[in-house]
C-alpha cells in the first residue's frame, strides 16, 4: 500500500527549556570569555546559533540573562539533581560524623566546581561596576547554600536552628574553616587540582570532628 512521498520538513524546534539552557550554556561561555561588561546579546545570540530575538524572548536584557545564569547555580538545584535513592548519609545511620563529612563533601564539590568559579570570579569582578549583580549573587548562592547548611544541620541537631541568626554564624564558620585559603587559591591561583583535594581531605576531617563536639556538646 502507498503512503505517498515522503517530505523532508524543518527538524522539530526545541522545547522552551532546551532553548533556555543552550542560551544559559553558550551565556556563560561568553561571559567568562569577555567579562560581564563586554559581553553583549548579540555575541551570546552567535555563541548559540539562535535569533537575538530569540534570546529578547527569554530574557528582556543582559542583566537578566545574567541573573539567570546566577539561579542556575544553586546548591538546592544541585542537591536535588542526585540520583533518585540516593540520600546524603545512606547507610549511617546513627553516624553524624560521617553526615556532617558528607555535607561538606557536597558543598565543597559545589563551591570548588568550575562553574561556581568562573560565576564566583565573575561577579567580583564586576561588584563594583554592577553592584546589583553582586547583590544577587550573595542573596542566591551564598545566603540560600547558608540557609541549606543549617536545614541539613537541624535534622542531625533538632533545635540548632531555634535561633536562626546564631546557627547561620555557626554554619558559616562550619563551611568557611572546611574551605579557607583552599576556595581563595582555587579562585585566584588556579590551584593544582590534586593538591587541593587533597588538603581539603584533611580539613573535611578537622572541621567535622570540631563541629560534631560543638554541637553535641
Amino acid at each position: 500500500m502507498s503512503t505517498g512521498p515522503l517530505t523532508v520538513g524543518r527538524p522539530p524546534s526545541l522545547a522552551e527549556e532546551e532553548r533556555k539552557a543552550l542560551i544559559l550554556q553558550a551565556a556563560e561561555r561568553v561571559f567568562d570569555a569577555l567579562g560581564y561588561g563586554d559581553a553583549t546579546m548579540e555575541e551570546v545570540a552567535r555563541a548559540c546559533g539562535m535569533a537575538k530575538k530569540t534570546l529578547y524572548k527569554f530574557f528582556p536584557d543582559k542583566a537578566a540573562l545574567f541573573g539567570a545564569l546566577i539561579d542556575s547555580h544553586d546548591i538546592l538545584t544541585v542537591s536535588e539533581a542526585r540520583p533518585a535513592g540516593e540520600v546524603r548519609g545512606q547507610g549511617e545511620a546513627g553516624n553524624r560524623a560521617s553526615r556532617l563529612r558528607r555535607l561538606l563533601e557536597e558543598l565543597a564539590a559545589f563551591i570548588l566546581s568550575p562553574r561556581q568559579l568562573t560565576l564566583t570570579r565573575l561577579v567580583i569582578a564586576e561588584a563594583t561596576k554592577s553592584p546589583e549583580l553582586a547583590e544577587r549573587f550573595y542573596r542566591e548562592c551564598v545566603e540560600k547554600t547558608q540557609g541549606y547548611v543549617v536545614r541539613e544541620l537541624e535534622a542531625d541537631f533538632p533545635g540548632f536552628a531555634d535561633n536562626i541568626d546564631q546557627a547561620r554564624v555557626i554554619a558559616d564558620v562550619f563551611v568557611g574553616s572546611t574551605l579557607g585559603t583552599v576556595h581563595i587559591r582555587a579562585l585566584m591561583l588556579n590551584a593544582d587540582h590534586a593538591a587541593l583535594k587533597e588538603e581539603l581531605s584533611v580539613r573535611l576531617d578537622m572541621a567535622t570532628g570540631m563541629m560534631e563536639r560543638f554541637l553535641a556538646g
